[in-house]
């Protein structure tokens, strides 16, 4: 069950919540309907779950005790990154992970 989120936008688009026009061009092309989607995965999910659900591509964060798993799509440059205390998800966060190379 997600317990926190790291920032209000997450929280908005997790509750279906109406975006501003700069939220939304923030977020750029992402699929809002698929991120939502995931992140009520992620609410209702324990960690056998996401292990089994691959198209999720569920993995831990190099060098963090953060977990991230793509927020819609594997082509996506947008992931769902979060930490695990006991059962419960804490500081979820829509990131967009920039190249760069």
């Amino acid at each position: 069950m997600i317990e926190s989120f790291a920032d209000p936008l997450t929280g908005k688009i997790f509750l279906g919540e109406a975006l501003t026009k700069k939220q939304t061009k923030h977020l750029g092309g992402i699929r809002l309907e698929k991120a939502q989607e995931r992140l009520v995965i992620l609410h209702h999910a324990v960690e056998k779950d996401l292990l089994t659900l691959h198209s999720l591509h569920y993995h831990k964060l190099h060098g963090t005790g953060r977990y991230s798993i793509d927020a819609d799509s594997r082509a996506s440059k947008w992931r769902i990154t979060f930490a695990w205390a006991n059962s419960q998800l804490t500081d979820v966060a829509l990131v967009k992970i920039e190249d760069t190379h």
